[in-house]
This record gives structure tokens, sequence and C-alpha cells, in this order.
């Protein structure tokens, strides 16, 4: 049941969000073509995940589906971390003596949005999607022609939706609606993954190809990162969804060529992952604060800046990481997931 690749998929897909995310506390913007094309195409790696977590919902629960039980299990590994780690802000905040309301707290942990972590808006919206998992039983038992049909109907209306704007209490819905396409192709990857990796294998920089010029093109336009829009207002076409699909059919067929190796450095940080993810918010949360007691700033627009900062981020929230789970083996995964 085990597969290297889609772990070492896990493993680019986390060290892209981080390094996504640390543009902002680093200073740094593209500020070039090619520079935005990389911006581009390095944005929206959420997108990695839920395509992941779609292809593991079918290789690893489907035949053996026990909803309560799968429903339990991520409340004990991705909602109670959360819960925890967004408690330190609300504390935070709250001796800060900030004036938040009871429903800026409820927001808070209900969608993941401000006051919180970078990355933490993730959480609310895929616990839905795992809430939602009797209806995607029924979709993989549907035939594989009206499978194809009904994500690419959906992925149609995400490319029109886009993603929810933040400080709305519509957001997580929206989102789930934005994103479910790519957990269905996800599922049918996971379903259909010998044809793909037999017809596809050789041919999959075709879509980097594509998913490159597409980045390009959102780059000429002007248009940087991830689209965000109420979803019954006309913005255009979301360009980075569909790139992300691209991506993601070459990260699934690039990494199976390492089936049966060993990538030792992506095989750790695949591993803690999640912890990544829950305490790389909060290292740039803190750096950010240390930045402003100090009155520092960072040398704008500084590349090598850039790569030390997110590079420091990473690597501290991996080391915090590793440390949690050797120093509590049975309760680590209840704190930061992994």
């Amino acid at each position: 049941m085990y597969i290297n690749s889609i772990n070492y998929f896990r493993g680019i897909s986390i060290i892209l969000i981080v390094f996504g995310h640390s543009l902002e506390v680093a200073e740094f913007h593209y500020q070039s073509i090619i520079g935005n094309t990389v911006l581009n195409l390095t944005q929206g790696g959420t997108a990695f995940f839920v395509f992941i977590s779609g292809f593991l919902f079918h290789h690893i629960f489907y035949k053996k589906f026990e909803f309560r039980r799968f429903v339990i299990k991520k409340t004990q590994y991705v909602l109670l971390p959360y819960l925890i780690l967004s408690t330190i802000l609300v504390v935070y905040w709250l001796q800060q003596k900030e004036a938040l309301s009871f429903f800026a707290i409820a927001r808070h942990y209900l969608t993941g949005d401000y006051p919180s972590f970078i990355g933490y808006w993730y959480i609310p919206f895929i616990m839905v999607i795992f809430a939602m998992s009797p209806i995607f039983i029924r979709f993989i038992k549907l035939k594989s022609q009206l499978q194809l049909l009904v994500a690419f109907a959906l992925l149609i209306c995400s490319v029109y939706m886009h993603r929810g704007p933040f400080l709305t209490d519509y957001m997580v819905f929206q989102n789930v609606l934005y994103f479910i396409p790519i957990y269905l192709i996800g599922i049918i990857s996971s379903e259909n993954q010998e044809v793909i990796f037999t017809k596809i294998k050789g041919h999959e920089y075709h879509f980097l190809i594509f998913a490159i010029l597409i980045a390009a093109y959102q780059a000429n336009l002007g248009e940087l990162g991830n689209y965000h829009k109420a979803p019954f207002t006309y913005g255009g076409m979301d360009l980075m969804i569909i790139q992300k699909v691209f991506l993601c059919l070459f990260f699934l067929v690039f990494f199976n060529r390492f089936e049966n190796s060993k990538i030792r450095a992506l095989e750790i940080v695949a591993a803690n992952s999640f912890g990544i993810f829950f305490l790389h918010g909060i290292f740039i949360w803190i750096l950010g604060i240390i930045k402003t007691q100090l009155g520092h700033s960072f040398t704008s627009n500084s590349f090598i800046t850039y790569i030390a900062v997110a590079s420091l981020v990473f690597f501290l929230a991996l080391s915090v990481t590793v440390l949690l789970k050797k120093a509590l083996p049975k309760y680590s995964r209840y704190l930061v997931g992994s």
C-alpha cells in the first residue's frame, strides 16, 4: 500500500509551500516576467496537498472505509493540532489587549482566517472535505467516463469561481467547491495509476511545459499568485488551478521513476510534512514580531536573503517536529500532526 513516489511528491509540496509563504516576511518580490513565472509556478502549492489527499483517500481508505473511524482519526491528527496551535495566537492577542470580538475569535477557529498563522485556512477546509467522504465513496463507484465528466465540469466551475476571499464567512465553503475537482482528479489518478504510469511515462515533461507556459502567460498579464474573489462576480479565468492540475500530473509521473529508490532527504521531509505545515507559520509569525520589535527590515528584493529566510523557517519547523517526535513519540501527532 505504501507508495514512495507519493511520499516524495508530498516532500516537494511542503518545501514549495514553506518557500511560497516566506516571500512576504523576507520582503522579496519578483520583478521580471521570468521571476513572476517562477512565482506563479511555486505559489498555490496547497493544490498539491489536495491532489495527494484525494489520491490517498482512494488508495488507502476506500476498500475498508469506515466513516466514523476515518473522521475520528482526522480529528485527532489534523483538527486537534490545529485547535491547540491556533490557541497560541488567541492567547497572544488577548495578552496584547487587542480588541478581539467573540466573532473574530470564532472566525479564527472556524475559518483559519485572521488572526491566524499563515496557511491555517487549509485545516477547516480539509475537515469539510473529510466530512464529505461518503460522497467521494459514491463518486469512486461511478463509471470512469462519468467520473471524468463530473471532474471536468467542476473544474470549469472552479476556473470562473476562484478561491474565496479572506475575511469572509463563506471562504471555507467556497474553497471546498474550488478544490473539489483537484481532489477528484487525485482519486481518479489513484484508480488509474497503472494506466497513467504506463501511458504517460516519458511524456510527463509535456505537462511541465504546459504549466510553465500558463504561468508565463499569467505573468505577462500581470496576474501573480492565487486568484481570490466573491463566488458570483466575474473576474476572468483562474489559470492557477489549470496550471496546478498539469503540475500534479507531472510530479505524479515524474516521481514514479523513483518508486524503488531511496531519497533519504525527501523521506525525512515527507515524514514530517504535517509538522512542518503546522509550525512554519508560527516561525514566520515569530520572525515578523522580532523584525517589528527591532525595527529591522531585510534588504528589499534580495534573492539571497529570501532563500536564507525561507530555509531558516523550513529547518526550524523540521527540527522542532523531529525533536517533538523523539521527546513525545506517543503524543506528537496530537500536537503537530506528525
